[in-house]
């Protein structure tokens, strides 16, 4: 479950990676790839294959007692409860090689940070990292249009753009964190936008225990 959850959280920024309009490509681009710590935001997610994930949440943090570190966290809502997952990572975007800690809680359970030996097992599952890819290939790209679109949110002026590989469409503000207020999922759904801020804190305020690695020895 924790990795389709990560798959179906890069699914959505990936849906980013499409044409721009010239006079918009550097605000679009800017909006998905530029944050600060607090940045928040939060997706309704509909008509997903099997409705496994219901909503989801983006955010950069800082973790209590580790101000030194920037961790991106993404939550799911999903048929089996709530799935939060905590990355310590150098910056935004990053590559999957590049985190460096990781914590899990999954829902009823207590929060886990990996040990070091079951980290590059984690990277390999999540693979290439899509929000990397949108970065290298974001001003490359070139046209649809602007359109005004209301969602839970509130109404943005948008950037509409589409993958012409798949198919798949989204719609892009500079207003928001992370840039997405619409778009469509190449497996299939509408994510619309709910909510966003700048005052994200942790999600998992207790203090993490050590999984257990491999033997039963940690590292």
């Amino acid at each position: 479950m924790l990795r389709r959850a990560f798959l179906a959280a890069a699914a959505l920024i990936v849906v980013a990676v499409a044409p721009l309009a010239a006079q918009d490509q550097a605000a679009a681009c800017a909006a998905v790839v530029d944050t600060e710590v607090g940045f928040w935001a939060e997706f309704d997610l509909s008509g997903a294959p099997n409705d496994e994930v219901s909503s989801l949440r983006f955010a950069i943090i800082e973790r209590p007692n580790e101000a030194d570190k920037t961790w991106y966290e993404f939550s799911a809502v999903t048929n089996q409860g709530q799935v939060i997952v905590q990355l310590d990572v150098p910056g935004w975007p990053f590559e999957t090689t590049d985190v460096t800690g990781v914590i899990v809680k999954m829902a009823g359970q207590p929060a886990m940070r990996l040990p070091n030996e079951m980290l590059s097992m984690m990277q390999q599952q999540m693979g290439d990292n899509p929000m990397a890819d949108f970065a290298e290939k974001c001003a490359e790209s070139a046209v649809i249009g602007n359109e005004s679109v209301e969602v839970p949110a509130g109404t943005f002026s948008t950037v509409h753009l589409m993958n012409d590989e798949d198919g798949s469409e989204a719609w892009i503000s500079e207003d928001v964190p992370f840039g997405i207020v619409q778009g469509t999922v190449p497996e299939g759904g509408l994510l619309v936008l709910k909510g966003f801020g700048t005052d994200a804190e942790s999600s998992i305020p207790e203090e993490p225990q050590m999984m257990p690695g491999m033997g039963g020895m940690n590292r």
